[in-house]
């Protein structure tokens, strides 16, 4: 199999009338077959044929996940076509530079990426025709857009009828260029070829092949758009014949993890930290003899997480525990589950002991879009919580004199599009120079240690890696979000959102860092701290779409407030 396309087809053929993609209609979850998804992208691919789509042109998708989004994807493909996924959650500016930047001839658009898109029609360069994933109403200039129902039902009449055009597609053809998130400069271009990613998929599917199980279920609730969510909430699926479900409605999430019964679950760090204070919260509520027995299920699983051998007793309360709590607590997640895979940031490590706990296995990887995206992964049978797995197959992982860490192997993107200056930067002799710092231990297993350009240059010229510290900050409930800062300064300082549970408690904040700081050098103790009124979220632009913090943004943001701490 050379190309992505080939992957469907060939479990197609096999799994026929089986579900692939569940959604939401009205409520209710319907599906869509293998064979009826392939019959639409064939529909679709034939339409884009018509209006002169041609092998190498850029399409983008803007939309909130979906079977159509999927579909889409599929038939740009198929053509020879290049997609370019956008994140329905940027702004007017950032979907014109994208749009402009990447060539892109036509959008496909939910009706969320319709209302911004048609601010900025006019400053479109080069796309002049749009697809509408959803029926609804006041669409003007209906030469530009076709709704996507008119297309599968076949009624939209163009001038071009020559569709026999059949379209070689080679491994090392172009299949996506997807936008890194930009925490500083503008987002890059990262192109992926048909093989990069299916060499990426391979690798991957050789972990999963330690879990016992059949028939996979998915519940996607990444955007689709992140190459982290494509690959391993989309692809991958697909290529081992399971079945996705997309849940859009993060409220609904516990009510759709138990409906769907998934096996696996793709998420960021963040979605575990809000799955364990929805429980905590709930436990408070409950009587003594529970919040004990909570209580303890947190130190005996840490115990066992770090192979302590359990006294008698332990023992004893350990199988009461299972009975009581935590066969309670892991039907929420539903019955199926096997593990959750973590990426995009730094897992906590109180949320890793908490679901390790429970019996629920959080598998950390690492990844950049640049890889397509996966790196490395958690071997299922062997977890370290304060690493990020090791290296997928036919890939190399090396640390640089400086701790950059530095990736070879077949997932390898072709470059960026239009920048061959910062082609040349990241990619050297072969070399995938991530920009991120970390180390291998014994086993082969990566820790991360920071990003390279975060790193804190103080006024004596020390270098300081701020995740780290971020990261024992973090480990407490009491602190939602944290981000520190010292460059060119005496000391460091942190920008501090709090749980709602304390509020502004400014007595609780300052007895959390004086824990923190009794272990830290004198050169990374946090002196002093400034409370959030509001958090850092994608609405505001101080977050990427995985939830990573701007930096950059956040610094120029609360300027004044921060030299005020010094």
């Amino acid at each position: 199999m050379n190309n992505l396309n080939e992957i469907f087809e060939d479990q197609k053929n096999k799994l026929r009338d089986k579900s692939l993609f569940w959604h939401k209609k009205n409520g209710n979850w319907v599906s869509i077959s293998w064979n009826e998804a392939g019959q639409q992208i064939n529909i679709l691919s034939e339409f884009l044929k018509k209006i002169e789509i041609k092998k190498g042109d850029k399409v983008s998708i803007i939309s909130k996940n979906s079977p159509f989004w999927c579909i889409s994807d599929l038939a740009i493909m198929k053509i020879g076509a290049i997609t370019v996924p956008a994140y329905t959650t940027s702004n007017e500016n950032e979907l014109l530079y994208l749009l402009n930047h990447s060539e892109s001839k036509l959008a496909i658009l939910d009706e969320e990426a319709y209302l911004k898109i048609k601010k900025i029609i006019k400053k479109l360069i080069f796309t002049k025709k749009f697809i509408l994933l959803e029926n609804f109403k006041s669409i003007k200039n209906n030469n530009f857009f076709t709704y996507h129902k008119d297309v599968l039902n076949k009624k939209i009449v163009t001038h071009s009828q020559k569709t026999n055009i059949d379209y070689k597609i080679n491994k090392n053809d172009t299949a996506c260029i997807i936008y890194t998130s930009g925490t500083s400069a503008n987002p890059k271009g990262v192109m992926l070829s048909h093989n990069s990613i299916k060499s990426n998929i391979e690798g991957a599917k050789i972990y999963l092949d330690d879990i016992k199980i059949d028939n996979h279920k998915f519940l996607s609730i990444l955007p689709l758009s992140h190459a982290y969510e494509r690959t391993g909430g989309f692809l991958l699926p697909i290529f081992i014949g399971g079945e996705i479900y997309f849940s859009n409605n993060r409220e609904q999430l516990l009510n759709d993890l138990q409906f769907v019964n998934p096996t696996l679950m793709v998420a960021v760090p963040r979605l575990y930290d809000i799955l364990l204070k929805k429980i905590s919260n709930s436990i408070k509520s409950k009587n003594k003899i529970i919040k004990y027995l909570f209580e303890k299920n947190l130190i005996l699983g840490n115990k066992k997480y770090i192979n302590k051998d359990l006294k008698i007793k332990e023992k004893i309360l350990d199988f009461i525990i299972h009975l009581t709590i935590r066969k309670k607590i892991k039907k929420i997640f539903g019955k199926n589950l096997m593990a959750f895979v973590s990426g995009g940031a730094a897992l906590k490590q109180n949320a890793g002991i908490f679901f390790f706990s429970l019996g629920i296995k959080i598998l950390q990887g690492y990844g950049q879009t640049e890889y397509s995206p996966i790196i490395s992964i958690t071997p299922f049978n062997h977890i370290k919580l304060d690493k990020v797995g090791k290296a997928i197959h036919l890939t190399e992982i090396k640390i640089s004199k400086d701790k950059e860490i530095l990736v070879k192997g077949k997932s390898l993107m072709q470059g960026y599009w239009k920048d061959k200056k910062s082609t040349d930067e990241t990619i050297i002799n072969g070399w995938l120079h991530t920009g991120d710092l970390g180390m291998l231990d014994d086993e082969n297993y990566l820790k991360i240690l920071g990003r390279k350009n975060e790193m804190i240059v103080n006024s004596g010229g020390e270098n300081i890696a701020p995740t780290p510290i971020e990261d024992l900050f973090l480990s407490y409930d009491e602190i939602d979000q944290i981000m520190i800062y010292g460059h060119e300064k005496p000391y460091l300082v942190a920008l501090v959102y709090p749980s709602e549970e304390i509020g502004k408690n400014r007595k609780i904040i300052q007895n959390i860092f004086d824990k923190v700081n009794v272990n830290l050098s004198s050169r990374k103790k946090v002196k002093k701290f400034l409370i959030l009124n509001e958090a850092f979220s994608l609405e505001n632009g101080e977050l990427t779409p995985t939830f990573k913090i701007k930096r950059r943004v956040v610094e120029k943001n609360y300027l004044k407030k921060i030299d005020d701490l010094y």
